[in-house]
């Protein structure tokens, strides 16, 4: 998977992934692959004392404390302004079926009711990119 990842990286000279940070050996190999500091986490908590996002090529999302905040980022991207993402039925067809079958239970995710939920989560973290004001 790390040879993947890092191949997608570098064919599509990617600046920002954000990845899953359930698996810290995996996010150390990937900084440690692209010549990263390996040692991200006091980078990590120093940005939220000073109340700023860090800056990371790779960026470990802490699914368990972001969960919510994601879910509820996503819903008001393709409900309020439906326009600003645009997926190719043809091609994506489960990244438009995942948020219609999700399921939000007080601002958690149920995994067994939705479809594809592993694709919804890949689909909530790109959209950390996007803003919505």
């Amino acid at each position: 998977m790390l040879s993947a990842v890092y191949g997608l990286i570098s064919k599509y000279d990617v600046d920002k992934v954000c990845i899953d940070g359930a698996n810290p050996s995996f996010v150390k190999s990937l900084k440690l692959q692209i010549g990263k500091d390996t040692n991200y986490m006091p980078g990590i908590h120093k940005a939220k004392q000073e109340n700023r996002k860090p800056y990371m090529r790779i960026v470990p999302i802490n699914f368990n404390s972001e969960h919510k905040a994601m879910l509820g980022h996503c819903t008001m991207i393709l409900e309020q302004d439906p326009g600003k993402i645009a997926i190719n039925p043809d091609r994506f067809d489960k990244i438009i079926t995942a948020p219609r079958t999700a399921v939000d239970n007080d601002g958690t995710l149920d995994k067994e009711a939705t479809s594809y939920n592993d694709i919804f989560d890949a689909f909530r973290l790109a959209l950390k990119f996007y803003h919505f004001e």
